[in-house]
């Protein structure tokens, strides 16, 4: 096994109290890079700092080669609308990153960015525009072009604060088809596009409507199975949903993540303002794992191996007052890195294979950390 390193991308340029969902008084600086140990899940700075905007989603292109990284805006910052971008960086030696172009976005807000099957199309929101952008990516060069398709989303949901319009926060091209699938916090909806691979164009492909006021965020996909899992911030749930082949995703199971009783609303910590503010998901090992901010912990899932539906198996507690962004396994699935944003650190947990059981192994300091990439 070679050297690994992990990336850290943070919040930046913000005043305490600016961001109403920043409660870290310690803005970051771009993106710091950590060698990782494989065998003890440690990280050890490299000393290489990369300057750039909030870059809160790292996401490494299929190859290895490349590290494309949102620059999240708004307007709590006089961002005008319609401005965004995303930069993509080549990976060296010593886990260094090299720059190699910032391409404009068409909107605020890029709060996700990932690659379609091929590689050649890197797909991101527009949350505060209320619309999703598809950029043609070049696996060779590294160089983004200009956008070639920017829908916006229509509707709204229940709750006044967060879904008073269209708000896209993740986005995710289908692993075995040209499906794209946009998840809207705003609208309670998984929009459903089909992606032109000689154009880049995208086809509407319809919406699937999940429970009112749920408020997805992303989505993981099953890496043999055709199933996947809608994490959804405002209600603290995850839906299960069969993929089909010309329908798309289809729902067939909801767990709730927080513990029962457990009461979000009114907490000092709540800065999503409604009844929970669950974060991301992912799975590692045959597990499930899902971010439960406020209550700082992460919830479990057993993964069934014949259809994918989860069984709760435990709750593993995070920093205090962690109000983790997101998580990544890396590339074995023998670790879960989580960007505790609000504690400034990167926490690392070691996951028993057979159980899906985390021990926290260790913890790095990272002002205002919001998203790790692991290579």
């Amino acid at each position: 096994m070679g050297q690994q390193f992990a990336f850290v991308g943070c919040y930046t340029g913000f005043a305490p109290g600016q961001l109403g969902w920043v409660a870290s008084r310690r803005p970051g600086r771009g993106i710091r890079s950590f060698a990782f140990d494989a065998k003890t899940g440690k990280l050890k700075p490299t000393g290489h700092l990369f300057e750039q905007d909030s870059p809160t989603w790292l996401e490494i292109h299929p190859n290895g080669r490349w590290l494309v990284a949102v620059h999240e805006l708004s307007h709590h910052t006089g961002v005008e609308a319609g401005v965004g971008f995303v930069t993509s960086y080549r990976i060296m030696p010593g886990g260094v990153l090299e720059k190699v172009r910032t391409q404009a976005t068409g909107g605020r807000g890029n709060t996700c960015a990932k690659f379609d099957r091929t590689g050649r199309f890197l797909l991101v929101t527009r949350y505060w525009e209320g619309g999703i952008s598809v950029l043609p990516f070049n696996p060779e060069t590294g160089v983004m072009g200009a956008v070639t398709a920017a829908p916006l989303h229509t509707g709204s949901g229940p709750h006044p604060l967060r879904q008073a319009m269209p708000h896209p926060h993740g986005i995710h091209g289908d692993p075995s088809s040209d499906w794209v699938y946009a998840m809207d916090l705003g609208t309670d909806k998984v929009h459903q596009y089909r992606l032109d691979r000689a154009t880049g164009a995208l086809r509407p492909e319809g919406a699937v409507a999940l429970s009112t006021g749920a408020g997805p965020r992303g989505i993981q996909f099953h890496p043999s199975l055709r199933v996947a899992y809608v994490n959804c911030e405002l209600d603290g749930t995850a839906v299960v949903c069969a993929v089909e082949a010309g329908a798309g995703l289809r729902p067939v199971q909801r767990v709730r993540c927080y513990p029962d009783g457990f009461v979000g609303r009114g907490h000092a910590e709540n800065l999503g303002k409604a009844d929970f503010w669950g974060a991301e998901g992912c799975l590692a090992g045959g597990h499930y794992y899902y971010i439960c901010r406020v209550h700082q912990s992460l919830a479990a899932f057993a993964v069934d191996p014949m259809d994918g539906r989860l069984r709760f198996t435990g709750r593993y507690a995070l920093a205090a007052g962690s109000n983790a962004r997101n998580l990544t396994a890396d590339p074995s699935g023998r670790f879960l890195l989580v960007a505790s944003q609000d504690a400034n650190c990167v926490e690392c947990f070691r996951v028993d294979q057979a159980t899906g059981a985390l021990e926290r192994v260790h913890i790095e300091a990272v002002d205002c950390a919001a998203d790790v990439a692991v290579i």
